[in-house]
């Protein structure tokens, strides 16, 4: 369990306590009333999560839907708390205002900078740390389709851990003869099962297919996401997974990663060279460079803001999102002539088509560009069979099936 996991499950505990011990008002709220906050905030959690599993078709977890509950108290009892220290500094300046204004008397400008203080004081500190651990922290969701269940394909369901003791669910497709495998890794926020679409374009099409889920998602452990930045080990967990298991049908491994995947994917090839070529669908330089394209569009005070959050992910999830280590272009310029294929949706409102422009530039090694129809990450459902044929051409051109095995990157 990751530490701010830790922190979060204790926190509700804590900050109650110091609530009830600080503040004896605090106590005169009756026990019904709490029952029923509780259950309509475990009514409106669940009723979030029922919709989002209905649009990626996956599953809700009862369990989840009680962290998420758990994890909205403790953040209400976080802003209780707040309101009633940094949310009342200066309240003393205030009472004097008030008496000033009621005596018709010229207020000082530092009184009247009071509450502005306070509102910019809770957007510098309060905010960032609340966003950071939404971002870093979601709820899971359980497979809702399988490779049986969407083109009665038969799988093998597998755990595989990793280096820091987790452990990851995957499943893996066999392809009678072939010493190749394909291995999918999904978004942010994503599972196997909702990337299940990945795998059906190369069903059949001589590659063996690997899709897992990723630290903090649908059925592996852990609840701290890191946006590919610590998920590279997960990657790598599982070419070792493959090599030590599987080594006849994986001589050679092709990495297949949208979004938050693709990053990971890009990272873990520049380490380990027994990820033969890479297929980027829906990729970004890094982290900061997405949070700042975006946070750009507020004027001033946008990219400070955005740093803020990620220096709040930074602390809660103990990854620097700001190390020079986590750009996909760099690790693309590493990965020793390599193919490197890079997808980009048409209408992809989420990742700049610049990242893919540069990524694509940064590869050494045969690479190519296409901009597909879609949005983000959807490409492959808008038109699998262009799909298909673009990424297995590419690789027919750029790879040979008869490469010999590469030794595993020390530890």
């Amino acid at each position: 369990m990751h530490p701010s996991e830790w922190l979060y499950l204790m926190a509700p505990v804590l900050l109650a306590g110091l609530l009830l011990w600080r503040w004896p008002d605090a106590r005169n709220v009756k026990p019904a009333n709490l029952l029923l906050y509780a259950a309509v905030l475990f009514a409106l959690c669940g009723a979030a999560a029922w919709f989002v599993a209905v649009v990626a078709s996956a599953r809700v977890i009862f369990a989840e839907v009680l962290i998420a509950v758990w994890f909205a108290i403790g953040w209400r009892l976080a802003w209780e708390l707040w309101v009633r220290t940094a949310g009342r500094c200066g309240q003393r300046w205030v009472r004097l205002a008030r008496r000033r204004v009621r005596l018709r008397r010229p207020v000082p400008l530092r009184r009247r900078l009071i509450r502005p203080a306070r509102a910019t004081l809770t957007g510098l500190v309060f905010v960032p740390l609340f966003l950071g651990a939404v971002m870093t922290h979601h709820i899971k969701f359980a497979d809702g389709q399988t490779p049986s269940t969407v083109a009665a394909v038969e799988y093998e369901s597998i755990c595989i851990p990793t280096h820091d003791g987790l452990e990851l669910d995957a499943w893996f497709v066999a392809q009678r003869g072939s010493d190749k495998t394909m291995l999918i890794c999904h978004g942010a926020g994503a599972n196997k099962g909702n990337f299940v679409w990945f795998l059906v374009p190369f069903f059949h099409t001589g590659y063996n297919l690997a899709i897992f889920d990723f630290r903090g998602h649908g059925a592996s452990d852990g609840h701290t996401i890191t946006y590919g930045l610590r998920e590279r080990y997960d990657v790598i967990a599982v070419v070792d997974w493959l090599k030590r298991h599987r080594p006849e049908q994986s001589r050679v491994v092709v990495g297949l990663g949208s979004s938050q995947g693709a990053l990971a994917l890009a990272l873990a090839a520049a380490d380990d060279p027994r990820i033969d070529a890479v297929v980027l669908d829906s990729p970004f330089v890094s982290p900061r460079e997405l949070a700042h394209h975006h946070a750009g569009r507020i004027p001033l005070i946008g990219p400070a803001l955005a740093d803020l959050v990620l220096a709040s992910m930074s602390l809660q999830s103990g990854v620097n999102f700001f190390s020079k280590n986590c750009s996909a272009e760099q690790a693309i310029a590493r990965m020793a002539g390599r193919p490197v294929f890079i997808i980009h949706g048409e209408h992809d409102i989420v990742m700049p088509r610049s990242h893919a422009t540069r990524l694509y530039q940064a590869a050494r090694g045969p690479r190519q560009i296409w901009h597909g129809p879609g949005l983000h990450s959807n490409i492959i459902t808008t038109d699998p069979d262009a799909y298909a044929q673009r990424v297995l051409g590419f690789l027919d051109r750029h790879l040979s099936a008869s490469r010999p095995m590469r030794p595993r990157p020390p530890t």
